[in-house]
């Protein structure tokens, strides 16, 4: 399989040194699944708390964001969740956001995903390509929402608006999601070879040929993409999926932060995934160490929080560590190599005293590696 755009929505909200896109928020998830379930909203501590109930006739007092949320968006959250549960996350992310929709197959929002080649089989994969499992089943009341779907949800409400639409139904949720523009489904969408302002066209056409009102005079606004010389630019999405597994460690540890030791851990994970990275795979098979072995002693020496941490952060020592390796290679694509020997390159670093009680030596790292 061609690799995909890894890590998209981990990676494009990194700034100063936060990784914000799979953050979680200070929001507990809806629990049904069922259809016709509604999603009620209240606020507390500044962020959004998030129910699912059965609905009942005149039930849709309240100005929460899903009050207008018709019930196919709202079997769209639901299927989002089911999703992020499927897949041991404990947070709702953009990419679950779109095998939703997916999955609510007679909608305008999966007509126009399926017409342009996107298909539920292929997202699954690609998420499972991207991320992967957790290692433990996620029950409902641990899942929340990703900041990036929070803003999908604010741009879908506001599309309805500019439509003149009373109601959000999923293809503003789709159109939310495309004009979000930078979260890991919109990735996805584009590693099928289809165009964000292509989809959005195709959504529009529907919308209309739906005979849903439409003032004449609404353009769609362009996604939001931004082209800059980020600190990621360079970075192959082999590279990404290891910031991408190394978030996820520090996450599952619950540590606030990415540190050296969770990005080895991010390149351990390459080599031991159902589909390992063979590069990867030489490299560790040869050092004899594995994911295991570095979780245990990492585990050792700072134990895993039962506090979850919904902001992650790169530490001081892995923004050294990328900077050694722009500065190494100014001219090259950084590749996952590159980062294990900035891991390396200072030997008082965290990263490497856990690969030396391990009896692996910086000198031995870079043997094996070929440099």
């Amino acid at each position: 399989m061609t690799p995909l755009v890894i890590a998209v929505a981990l990676l494009a909200g990194l700034v100063g040194g936060a990784i914000a896109a799979v953050a979680m928020g200070a929001i507990q998830a809806w629990m049904a699944r069922a259809k016709g379930s509604r999603v009620s909203h209240s606020t507390r501590g500044g962020g959004w708390t998030t129910r699912v109930g059965h609905a009942t006739p005149g039930s849709a007092g309240g100005i929460g964001p899903f009050d207008r949320f018709n019930d196919r968006a709202k079997r769209v959250l639901a299927l989002a969740q089911d999703e992020a549960i499927r897949h041991n996350h404990n947070y709702i992310g953009t990419e679950h956001l779109l095998a939703g929709l997916l999955r609510d197959g007679d909608t305008v929002a999966a007509r126009a995903l399926t017409s342009l080649g996107i298909e539920l089989v292929k997202v699954r994969t690609a998420l499972e390509f991207m991320v992967g499992r957790g290692d433990q089943t996620t029950s409902p009341s641990e899942i929340t929402l990703s900041p990036r779907t929070k803003k999908v949800i604010e741009l879908a409400i506001d599309e309805a608006r500019r439509m003149g639409h009373s109601w959000i139904g999923s293809e503003h949720v789709l159109l939310g999601l495309i004009r979000e523009g930078e979260g890991m489904a919109s990735g996805i969408v584009e590693s099928l070879g289809v165009t964000l302002p292509a989809l959005r066209a195709r959504v529009l056409q529907l919308i209309a040929e739906s005979g849903a009102p439409t003032p004449s005079s609404f353009t769609a606004p362009p996604p939001r993409r931004t082209h800059g010389s980020g600190p990621f630019d360079r970075f192959t999405d082999r590279a990404k999926r290891v910031l991408a597994l190394a978030q996820d460690e520090a996450t599952r540890m619950g540590h606030g932060y990415i540190g050296p030791e969770h990005l080895l851990l991010g390149l351990a994970r390459l080599h031991e995934m159902s589909h390992p990275d063979e590069a990867m795979k030489r490299i560790f098979d040869a050092l004899g160490v594995t994911l295991e072995q570095l979780r245990t002693e990492l585990g050792k020496i700072i134990p895993p929080s039962e506090r979850r941490s919904w902001e992650i952060t790169l530490s001081p020592e892995t923004k050294e560590v990328l900077q050694f390796v722009h500065e190494a290679a100014p001219d090259k694509p950084v590749v996952p190599e590159d980062l294990l020997l900035a891991i390396v390159h200072d030997e008082q670093s965290f990263g490497a005293q856990l690969l030396a009680r391990l009896g692996v030596t910086p000198e031995r790292v870079r043997a094996v590696v070929g440099h």
